[in-house]
């Protein structure tokens, strides 16, 4: 994925995929955008794997892509009716306000988001259950703010990590703690394996 943000960009950011068993296709798709002094970053994973799985997480990336200005339920929404004759897939989009240390949260399925809240304690956010599909969905949006500087992690469940804040709070760089987390992850994986690690500017 090319880096969608410019030279000005504010967050520091570090990604990481391995697609199942080293396929040719991965099933997991991610996309990010900073603009404005909003950081936009969603990550998709179509069910199974393979490329049907790639097919459906690739046709919820693009239609985000073409109008990522929208609020998170219409990009839920289009994510939602652009796989509808496709297998379908998980998705988690956060809208972030860098100046107002705030974040805009929806997802559906098994994507995970963690980050530290204001309050120092771990904040990860329940997505609704079940997958995008093409039939009509109900959308939630939670709202929080967060620390500023803290570091945040967004992750396919073909990542299974233990102690989630202690990278979240670790000193090193984005980079370095990235690094570690990939350390965890086998060589050639049972599942496909997606994480964006990022960091928050101090406002």
């Amino acid at each position: 994925m090319p880096d969608l943000r410019d030279a000005t960009a504010k967050v520091d950011l570090f990604t990481f995929q391995r697609a199942k068993s080293l396929q040719q296709y991965c099933g997991d798709m991610y996309y990010y955008l900073e603009k404005d002094h909003q950081f936009l970053c969603v990550l998709a994973d179509g069910l199974g794997s393979g490329h049907e799985a790639h097919k459906s997480a690739l046709a919820a990336i693009e239609v985000i892509r073409s109008a990522p200005e929208e609020d998170l339920l219409t990009l839920m929404d289009r994510a939602n009716q652009a796989v509808a004759s496709l297998r379908g897939a998980a998705i988690a989009i956060i809208r972030a306000d860098l100046d107002k240390a705030r974040i805009t949260y929806s997802g559906m399925g098994n994507i995970r988001f963690f980050l530290i809240g204001q309050d120092g304690k771990l904040v990860y956010p329940l997505s609704t259950t079940g997958y995008l599909s093409g039939r009509r969905q109900r959308f939630s949006i939670k709202n929080f703010h967060y620390q500023p500087g803290t570091k945040f992690l967004m992750h396919s469940d073909g990542l299974v990590l233990d102690h989630v804040k202690c990278y979240l709070e670790s000193p090193l760089c984005v980079v370095k703690t990235g690094h570690q987390i990939e350390q965890t992850i086998q060589a050639i994986p049972s599942d496909d394996v997606t994480f964006l690690l990022g960091k928050f500017p101090n406002i």
